[in-house]
């Protein structure tokens, strides 16, 4: 099959997000270099270079099947290729995501096995791992709980940018958030509901992705969980 011009273009001009020192200029290159037609592609190669470094990082071996589908997703034509892609990056997600869990679960005991914890016992851990793994969760909740309610609202930017500097934008954005995350898992907790299938897992890694794909999960999860309200308060 006969690749497009812009196609060739894109190819040749082709950059990975690793190779910029900031996720900004990967987005201005996409920006001023890609074909407009090219782009979400490119977006596309770049998240699932992000998902390579990910198991490099973790001293994995980035799955056979995975680079195959990605082999043939590069052979399609715009905009199926596209398609293809994404749902191949939400696939390795929902994989790593996976991996990462069993790896970090502790040795479960018969006791556990017989009786699982409840909806609100799952929520408090899943709370209090947030807490204690996640610097922007932490962040949040040090500064609630060091201020009174009525200048949180006032001041958490200002302190945001003190904390993180202003040209952290990404970090910024994600660390604000974690504001509403806490506030539905406060919901979770105090109704005592089951998260949605594979809230928990999501949430517990959100802060190990970097660039695009952090905020791209991170309004997926919080999605997941206003919608369940929104079931649990229509039923």
């Amino acid at each position: 099959m006969q690749l497009s011009r812009a196609h060739k273009k894109a190819k040749m001009n082709r950059k990975t997000p690793s190779e910029f020192g900031r996720h900004d200029d990967w987005l201005a290159h996409v920006r001023d270099e890609i074909p407009t037609a090219e782009q979400s592609y490119a977006l596309a190669i770049g998240r699932m270079e992000l998902f390579r470094k990910f198991y490099r990082m973790q001293g994995l071996p980035f799955p056979a099947r995975f680079a195959e589908e990605a082999r043939r997703a590069e052979t399609m034509q715009t905009p199926e290729r596209t398609v293809a892609l994404e749902a191949l990056n939400d696939l390795i997600f929902r994989s790593l995501t996976m991996h990462l869990l069993n790896r970090a679960k502790p040795t479960t005991s018969i006791d556990d096995l017989e009786t699982p914890p409840s909806p609100r016992k799952q929520t408090e851990d899943l709370l209090s791992h947030l807490a204690q793994k996640n610097p922007y969760f932490a962040l949040w909740i040090v500064y609630k709980k060091g201020v009174s309610d009525r200048s949180v609202a006032e001041e958490w930017d200002d302190y945001l940018v003190q904390e993180l500097g202003p040209q952290c934008a990404e970090e910024i954005e994600f660390t604000r958030a974690m504001v509403e995350l806490d506030r539905l898992l406060a919901i979770f907790h105090d109704e005592n509901l089951h998260l949605p299938r594979l809230a928990f897992e999501r949430i517990w890694f959100l802060h190990y992705l970097r660039g695009p794909e952090r905020m791209a999960q991170t309004r997926a999860a919080l999605g997941m969980l206003m919608a369940e309200l929104e079931a649990c308060t229509s039923a």
